[in-house]
């Protein structure tokens, strides 16, 4: 569904994959991202690796930034 892929050190590439999801999932999930970034957010910060912190995250270029 939902994957973090490395960029640098310090930040990674948002991913969705929604092959393995039904039309509906995939809405709901592209409409929290869209509509509720905040909640999206979080669902991101509990991907991360459990040695890294949350710093930032970029909306329209899908980036999460970590310290």
């Amino acid at each position: 569904m939902i994957t973090l892929s490395p960029l640098t050190p310090t930040s990674y590439k948002v991913i969705i994959d929604s092959s393995d999801l039904t039309e509906e999932e995939r809405t709901k999930l592209l409409r929290k991202r869209d509509l509720f970034p905040a909640e999206f957010v979080h669902m991101l910060i509990d991907a991360l690796p459990e040695d890294q912190t949350f710093d930032s995250y970029d909306h329209y270029n899908m980036t999460l930034y970590v310290s």
